[in-house]
Formats: C-alpha cells, sequence, structure tokens
C-alpha cells in the first residue's frame, strides 16, 4: 500500500432535468479521523453512510462533506391539509354571512386565503432511494480525494527516501570521526592529567582508571547503532502496508533521542556539526511524516 497523504480534494456534480447535486470532499491533517459532514435538510438521514463509506477507505485525516442541492428535487414538497380548521373557517364565514345580511356565496377560493388550512411541507423520502440518488456522485468526490492523497502520498515517499539517504551518509561521517574524536579524547585527558601530575610523574595507574572512564562517558557506539537500527526501520515501514504516519513519526522521535544523546557523548566539534545536519534533516523528515496518513 503506497504512502497517503492526509490532504486532498475532491468535487462531483449531476445534473438533472429540473435541479442538480454537487459534492465537495476536503481532508486535512488531523491526529485521528475525523468526519463533519455538511448536508440539506434532504440528505441529513445519510449522515451515518456517509461516515461508514469514509471510514471503509481512510484510517486518519479530518474530512469534510459539503453537499449542496441546487433547483427543485422530484417529490420534494407536498401540502399538508388541516380539515378541522378549515371547517371552522368555513363555519365562521357562514356566521358572519348570515348575521350581518351578506350576499354571495362561499367559494374554495376564500378558504385558501385562509392561514395554514393549506402548509406546504417537504415529504419524507425512502432512504434506500435517497442513497442511490446521492451515492454515484459522493463516490466519485470521494475517488478524485483519494487519487489526489496518493498522488501526494506518491511525492512524500520520495522527498523522504531521499532524506533517508542523506541521514545514512551523515551517519557513516560520524562513524568515520568515531576513533579519532575517542583519541583526541583521550590525548586532552593525558594532557590535563600531566598538568595536574607534573610535580609527581604521570602514574600509569591513574591514567588507566581515567581512560576507562573516559571510554564509557564517550563511545557512543550503541547510539550510533541504534540510529542505524531505525533508519532501517524506517525504510521497511515506507514500503510495508499502511498506514504508515504515527510508526514513522515514532521512529523519527526515537532518532532524535539518539543523535542528541551520541551528540553530547561525543563531545567532539566536528560530530556536533554532523549532528546538527542529522536534526535539520530529521526535522524536515518530521514535517513530511505528519502529513501521512
Amino acid at each position: 500500500m503506497a504512502l497517503k497523504s492526509m490532504t486532498g480534494f475532491g468535487r462531483a456534480e449531476e445534473i438533472w432535468d429540473t435541479w442538480s447535486l454537487r459534492v465537495e470532499i476536503k481532508s486535512l491533517n488531523h491526529r485521528f479521523l475525523e468526519i463533519i459532514p455538511r448536508l440539506p435538510r434532504r440528505y441529513q438521514s445519510l449522515e451515518e453512510k456517509i461516515r461508514r463509506k469514509i471510514r471503509e477507505n481512510f484510517n486518519r485525516g479530518r474530512f469534510e462533506v459539503y453537499v449542496q442541492v441546487i433547483g427543485s428535487p422530484p417529490e420534494g414538497q407536498g401540502v399538508s391539509f388541516n380539515q378541522t380548521l378549515a371547517q371552522q373557517y368555513l363555519a365562521g364565514l357562514n356566521f358572519l354571512k348570515a348575521s350581518l345580511g351578506l350576499e354571495g356565496q362561499i367559494e374554495v377560493s376564500d378558504l385558501l386565503r385562509m392561514r395554514e388550512v393549506f402548509t406546504p411541507v417537504e415529504t419524507e423520502e425512502d432512504l434506500e432511494k435517497l442513497w442511490a440518488e446521492l451515492a454515484p456522485v459522493f463516490e466519485k468526490a470521494l475517488a478524485e480525494l483519494s487519487q489526489m492523497r496518493e498522488k501526494e502520498g506518491a511525492f512524500l515517499e520520495e522527498v523522504l527516501k531521499e532524506q533517508l539517504e542523506l541521514l545514512r551518509k551523515l551517519l557513516q561521517e560520524i562513524e568515520a570521526r568515531k576513533e579519532k574524536a575517542f583519541q583526541d579524547a583521550k590525548n586532552r585527558l593525558e594532557e590535563r592529567l600531566r598538568l595536574l601530575l607534573s610535580d609527581k610523574g604521570l602514574d600509569p595507574l591513574r591514567l588507566h582508571q581515567e581512560v576507562v572512564i573516559l571510554a564509557d562517558r564517550t563511545d557512543f557506539t550503541e547510539e550510533l547503532d541504534r540510529l542505524k537500527s531505525h533508519l532501517k526501520q524506517f525504510e521497511k515501514v515506507l514500503s510495508s502496508e499502511g498506514p504508515h504516519g504515527r510508526k514513522l513519526d515514532f521512529l523519527i522521535q526515537e532518532m532524535f533521542r539518539e543523535i542528541n544523546t551520541l551528540s553530547n557523548k561525543a563531545a567532539n566539534a566536528e560530530i556536533s556539526q554532523i549532528a546538527v545536519e542529522v536534526k535539520c534533516t530529521l526535522e524536515k523528515m518530521r514535517e513530511q511524516v505528519q502529513n501521512l496518513e
């Protein structure tokens, strides 16, 4: 499964004789899966179907779904007739006609002018019929969004591979300087001890003890090995089944921790400079990884 970005956009529209249906879906970065449907009243009963469809296809991201109805869909309106109220109006009109001695006939058109006798209402349509109407447009927009996420994910994968290769070279540079860094630290220690013990002479036993302590403090072999191991694991995750974002983010955090410890142990200007480049590369990688599903 290729890498997928969490950002994308999809749009689809269907046009009929008297109306049209438009669906737009936008996805953004998010730690979890958040779905926000914005639906007209006609399709509000389909919200759970929309949520389920997105959950089936995606693992992370904030999804905003916009559905717009333009025009007048068929069977969308009905009329409610209040017979009791009409009878009361009719009785009232007849009473006024008789009591006031009015001429003329009471017509249906007179009742039409009475409020709330006839009320337009939206009819409740069959759920499956509405889904059959909306689903093709919704799924087309969703597919377009998915393609955009995959395309962006493929680009991010190439960027991450380039940064991995740079990291590998930087770690090789650190490894090539490891022995010299230790020897320089040992020489500095010997010089300090000579100054401290110049009056009494250099005690070989004391020097040996200090070198052992120095070796323990400055040996960053374990940190370097773990960094290389994390690098291999990162590469393995890139080519494995997804989702990848959380795993890769965790590995970058671990690499940050190891390079900080390594730099502190080395106490070497050249290695510290390379470590800064490693951290900058890791920071760039983290920015890319945070866009991944």
